[in-house]
Formats: structure tokens, sequence, C-alpha cells
């Protein structure tokens, strides 16, 4: 996607009223985007959540701030190149949205700041930051860590308004040396904990992959699905509900977004207030703070959501001990 189609994103924040902006840096600024999936919409809460961070610190486009957005359309092959053509235009700071297009970018773009904006699930393992307090080099941002904690707490929640299961299948769009890494330690690690069995990773790579996957887990008789979002998942979240009704699976998420688009919950951070939180970090690169001097940063705050409808289509009652925890139920 080229700058002229990513402006309307962005438009909306410009209508902001200036009391509430910061007083606007007089330097224009070239920001560079990388995603793996599809152009961003005006009404896409994530990137007005971005459009509105950067103009409450005083960056409007046109004005002080030029925005440079490539977009993979699921088409991951197409990182590199894009990349490679955000790095060539010598942008000022490259936001790297989600894992996926995170290894290209830090290939193509070495001596470019990038912020990353739950651009990784374990930056220390896989070499993008020395620490959370000191990054180093030239990545920064947000992220949120793989942890027995955070998978024991979807898989309690899952069992709670389920009931009794022992199968959980996990449906997987990243690199499987990552599952394997880290994801899978601390996923067995909370279900001993919980008595089930992980079923994984189920991969997809396109759309077709889907209906395979689901087939998958059906002759593995999974019971349950944890559903991750780098990439075509998240593209795709629709597909996934649709697929996961068909096969009477309940599936968890990590992100509302899912649930908003018909898969059973969701329980973890809020992305959109990943992406506002995101602006601070341009901010602050752009003015002259080193990345490796910004810590990156993990959500404090995870949301649980609740899709009514799904349940009753899977025959399923929520408990009310559920729902009364729930910050969004959609009815």
């Amino acid at each position: 996607m080229r700058r002229r189609e990513f402006i309307t994103v962005i438009a909306g924040a410009a209508a902001c009223p200036l009391a509430s902006r910061a007083q606007a840096p007089h330097r224009r600024y070239r920001v560079g985007a990388l995603g793996a999936g599809s152009p961003p919409t005006p009404e896409l809460p994530t990137w007005a959540a971005l459009a509105h961070g950067l103009s409450e610190l005083g960056y409007v486009e046109g004005k002080n701030l030029t925005l440079e957005a490539r977009f993979a359309a699921g088409d991951l092959d197409r990182l590199p190149l894009l990349a490679a053509e955000l790095a060539a235009m010598n942008v000022d700071v490259i936001v790297v949205i989600g894992p996926a297009p995170m290894r290209a970018a830090k290939s193509a773009a070495q001596g470019i700041p990038i912020v990353m904006v739950a651009g990784s699930s374990d930056p220390v393992a896989e070499g993008l930051i020395a620490s959370f307090a000191r990054p180093s080099g030239n990545i920064t941002g947000l992220t949120y860590a793989v942890s027995s904690e955070r998978f024991g707490k979807q898989l309690e929640i899952l069992k709670e308004a389920i009931g009794s299961f022992s199968r959980v299948a996990v449906l997987w769009d990243a690199d499987p040396e990552l599952f394997r890494r880290s994801w899978a330690p601390a996923l067995e690690a909370a279900a001993r904990q919980l008595e089930f069995q992980i079923e994984a990773p189920f991969l997809v790579r396109k759309l077709d992959d889907f209906e395979s996957a689901f087939t998958a887990m059906a002759e593995r008789q999974v019971e349950a699905v944890v559903v991750t979002a780098s990439s075509i998942i998240y593209e795709n979240r629709e597909r996934v509900a649709e697929i996961a009704l068909q096969r009477r699976l309940p599936t968890m998420a990590a992100f509302r977004e899912f649930p908003a688009s018909g898969i059973l919950m969701s329980y973890g951070p809020n992305l959109p207030s990943i992406f506002r939180r995101a602006a601070a970090f341009i901010d602050k690169i752009v003015k002259g703070t080193p990345p490796g001097d910004i810590p990156v940063e993990q959500p404090t705050k995870y949301d649980l959501v609740i899709n009514l409808r799904t349940a009753k289509a899977l025959g399923l009652t929520i408990p009310g001990t559920v729902i009364a925890r729930a910050d969004e139920v959609i009815e």
C-alpha cells in the first residue's frame, strides 16, 4: 500500500482540536509502516488509535509527518522486498505490526530505528533485543511475553466456560520454530497444571489451509482450540469463526477482535491501546532518543470478551461467574 492510500487512516486524527495536541515539531518526519496483513481502513480501531496517538503528540500528515506504509496482504514472501523498500527511503523510523514482518524488518533496516507493535512474544529469546529494560540495538516497542501464567488463564477460563475437556488444539500461523522454542514449553506447563493435553501446532500459511487444519484437529479428537494471531489468522478471523462453529469447537483467542468476528471468547491485551502507545515511542525516537535506550513495554491490562451468540450456537451455557468477569459480552 502506498502513502496516498494510507492518508485516509490518519486523516481523522487531523480533525482533533488543536488545544488537545502537544506542540507540533517543526521538522517533517518520515515514518514507515510494515504489516503482513491487508492495508488498514479508517474504521480499523488499531490504526485509528495510532493516528490519534500521533495527533495528540502534534504530528499531522502533510504538515510535519509523511507516512510510507507497506502491507503484504497475506503474501508473507513479499515482506523482505517491502522492508527493503522502506529502508531505501531512509525513513526516520519503521513501525512493524505483528511478529511476521519482524525478521524482514530487522534484516533490511539494520541502521533504522524500529518500533514493534505486538511484534514478538519473546523478543529476548528471538534475539531482537538484549533485555526489556535496555533493548540495545535498533529495536524497541511493545509486545506481550509468552508465559505459562497467560496460557493458564486462557485455558482456565475456557474450562470454566465450557466444562470438562482434555485435548486442546493450537491453530498457528507463524514460524514453527518459534512455536517449538517458546510457545510449546509455556503451553505445556499450563496444560499439565490443568490436566489438559496440547495438540499442536496446526499450521496455516494461506487461506486454503484452514479447512485442512480443522480436519486434522478432528482426526486428533480435539475438544477446544486456542488461536494465535500473527497475520493470516488475524486477517481471516471470520473464516476461523465460521469453521470452528461448523466443527462445534469452542475457541479462545488473545484479542477482542476475534469474538467480535464470531469466535467464542478472547483473553488478552487490548490491541488499540498498544497501537496508541506506539505513538509515544515514535515521538521519543524522532526527538533523538536511541531506540536501544527505550525500554520495551508489555501490556498491564488484559480483557476478557465473550460472544454469547456463538455460545448459544454451540449449545453452551456460559456460567454467570464467567460472564460477570467479562469486560465485554456480545449478545
